[in-house]
């Protein structure tokens, strides 16, 4: 199986030379390494031509995290496809464990590591500190249709040391079949480029999904992930606590990108089943944003103007659904 690897940097000059350190550590190396930039102002892409095996892409303007993304997809003839985060290290055997399960398991549209998290020293912005918490493993959606990090925040006590099938891989890295992105993508739009960033590693798992194709989690390989906010807890409380802490822009790609997803991927099998639970965490939600965060509330026209977009998708992915309602209704927790 030949891999590549595509990260996607943006003034991501503090966490690309942890990342290629690491990567050149690999037991199993990556067949091609292709980093698209979107417009780095902060000195990324000099620091780049330092590592001469890595294929750069160079866009004018920031495209977002889908549309660069799916250019290297584009661009590349591998047999697997990992997408990376620059703000990851990953461990020597990470990307051999994952290439290993995707092997030897066809039904495998993608599996994830076990990501735990890392800081930096206050004294050695180069020395990263690594922490026994987890940062994720694996995506999981509950019923309320709320994606959330398998076992984010919490310490790693070994509770999620055995594999186990999950609804998708995180963007953070995720290793994915080519043939399965094929298999989903819409005219060689394998993220959604309508999201821009933000979710689109769950449309992208709940097409797969839909399609018929299973997600493994692969504790055995395992990374470190950068990173400053948390969604552990109540889904109320997780909202109120970690919103404040993002730009007014994430906020309302986020909240944005969420109907839209709904709106995209929902059947009328999967959603009325669960429509209480639906019901209650978006009134939840709509309550505390005219509360606490009218700003976010213009997102609402923008998920409005989507709508025929994500209607024509929608239409377009009809007949690549081979999964029941019954059975892919089983896949979103409580």
């Amino acid at each position: 199986m030949t891999v590549s690897l595509h990260l996607v940097t943006w003034n991501s000059h503090a966490f690309v030379p942890t990342f290629l350190r690491s990567l050149e550590q690999q037991t199993r190396k990556p067949d091609r390494v292709l980093v698209v930039d979107n417009n780095s102002l902060d000195g990324t892409l000099d620091l780049l031509k330092e590592f001469p095996t890595v294929h750069v892409l160079r866009n004018t303007r920031n495209l977002g995290f889908a549309r660069a993304h799916n250019q290297a997809i584009r661009l590349s003839t591998s047999d697997a496809i990992l997408i990376a985060n620059p703000d990851l290290l990953l461990e020597p055997t990470c990307l051999a464990e994952l290439v290993q399960t995707l092997e030897r398991q066809p039904a495998l549209s993608s599996v994830c590591p076990k990501l735990l998290r890392f800081s930096f020293s206050p004294d050695d912005l180069r020395e990263p500190q690594l922490s026994a918490t987890i940062d994720s493993a694996g995506m999981i959606v509950r019923r309320s249709r709320q994606a959330i990090n398998r076992g984010e925040g919490e310490p790693d006590h070994g509770q999620y040391d055995q594999p186990a099938d999950v609804f998708g891989a995180p963007g953070v890295l995720a290793l994915y079949r080519r043939q399965a992105l094929n298999d989903v993508a819409d005219d060689e739009e394998y993220f959604d480029e309508d999201f821009f960033a933000y979710k689109e590693d769950v449309d992208l798992a709940w097409r797969l999904q839909s399609a018929g194709w299973r997600c493994r989690y692969v504790p055995t390989a395992r990374a470190f992930h950068y990173r400053t906010l948390s969604h552990h807890g109540d889904q109320l409380t997780a909202l109120m606590k970690t919103r404040p802490q993002r730009s007014s822009s994430l906020r309302r790609l986020s909240y944005r990108n969420h109907l839209l997803l709904l709106i995209k991927n929902e059947t009328l099998g999967t959603f009325l089943p669960h429509l209480p639970f639906i019901l209650w965490y978006e009134l939840q939600k709509l309550l505390y944003l005219l509360l606490r965060e009218w700003p976010t509330l213009p997102a609402l026209v923008q998920a409005i103007q989507r709508i025929p977009a994500m209607l024509r998708k929608r239409r377009a992915f009809r007949d690549r659904r081979r999964v029941a309602s019954a059975t892919l209704r089983q896949l979103f927790r409580p």
